[in-house]
């Protein structure tokens, strides 16, 4: 395939709108013929957003544990008026490929795993610049990074998985990825702040505490 051919096979995938027909063949491969290998994956975006109808398709999978989780996918994304994320992943030894499904927008209150933990670190860094914006509302989060240093470096990471999802921003608008309020009210905050903690990543629950210190401080 020409780098003309991929970059409009790609856009079909990444458009919601046409890539019912293509996905429907992928999901038959994958689910159906249990083939992991092959061109048709060597041609798929690593990411990309199918409308939750397009795979309301009797027997799409054979094996009870798939069927599951489509359902569990859709059921989701028309609750929340939105889109199974469709993940691509390779192990390059075993020349094979798998998918991990989602739903979009990501919310707070959702499960963080592998493919939407750009999208919470992402949200995280908005909570972070807004309550460096408004040290009158949760506390005076610029004065603690000025003065702890490791504090300073956590949230450079933060920002910098945060980031890993602006690329997709050119092929999706931003409230078709994440779901949160602006405002940051403590219902959010206190989802936000809950899923930081249980996070796996270690200093992951050092930035909650050092947050929740931060904001006792102001109340």
């Amino acid at each position: 395939m020409s780098q003309n051919q991929s970059a409009a096979a790609d856009r079909d995938y990444l458009n919601p709108n046409k890539n019912q027909e293509l996905v429907l063949k992928l999901f038959n491969t994958y689910y159906r013929s249990h083939n992991h290998t092959g061109k048709i994956y060597e041609d798929l975006p690593n990411v990309f957003l199918v409308k939750p109808e397009a795979l309301m398709v009797k027997d799409l999978a054979t094996r009870n544990s798939d069927k599951l989780i489509l359902d569990d996918c859709i059921q989701r994304a028309h609750a929340r008026n939105g889109y199974i994320h469709i993940s691509k992943f390779y192990n390059a030894k075993l020349n094979y490929y798998w998918l991990e499904l989602n739903v979009s927008p990501f919310m707070l209150g959702d499960n963080v795993n592998e493919t939407n933990k750009s999208e919470f670190f992402y949200m995280l860094s908005r909570f972070v610049d807004y309550v460096k914006g408004n040290p009158n509302i949760y506390g005076d989060l610029n004065a603690e990074l000025n003065s702890d240093k490791d504090l300073a470096l956590m949230l450079r990471e933060i920002n910098k998985m945060g980031d890993q999802l602006l690329p997709l921003f050119e092929s999706y608008p931003e409230e078709v990825m994440v779901a949160y309020n602006p405002k940051w009210p403590p219902t959010e905050v206190n989802k936000l702040l809950m899923s930081l903690k249980g996070n796996e990543l270690s200093w992951c629950e050092l930035f909650a505490e050092s947050l929740i210190y931060i904001m006792g401080k102001k109340s």
